[in-house]
């Protein structure tokens, strides 16, 4: 897997996990972190389709859910996946860091998860 471009932080005084950034741990009050990334592949914990989706995208419908890495870091991503039905909560994920929408001045770049059961 490719670096993904995603950071977390790590309270250094209780150990907690923090994404997005905090200016104070929210469970101890410390203001001290260590930056971590993403490792390993993702574990599926929710998801949803959008059906009705805003002026300038190009799909019928978006499937987005909520993954956790291997070291416990939660992300929102879209799913790789031609419909709900091919996913299950608990799935394993592979975890990519591409364009999620074209636009005139470049692509908007974010992360994507690709299913790696059936």
């Amino acid at each position: 897997m490719s670096q993904i471009a995603l950071t977390a932080y790590r309270c250094k005084h209780c150990g907690h996990l923090h994404y997005p950034y905090h200016d104070r741990c929210l469970q101890c009050k410390a203001r001290q972190f260590e930056e971590i990334h993403p490792q390993g592949n993702a574990r599926l914990l929710t998801y949803t389709a959008i059906f009705n989706l805003p002026y300038g995208f190009d799909q019928r419908s978006l499937l987005l859910g909520i993954a956790e890495f291997e070291n416990h870091i939660k992300a929102l991503g879209q799913i790789k996946a031609e419909s709900v039905e091919r996913l299950k909560i608990g799935m394993r994920l592979k975890a990519v860091w591409e364009p999620i929408r074209p636009q005139k001045d470049g692509d908007i770049f974010g992360l994507k998860f690709e299913p790696l059961e059936e």
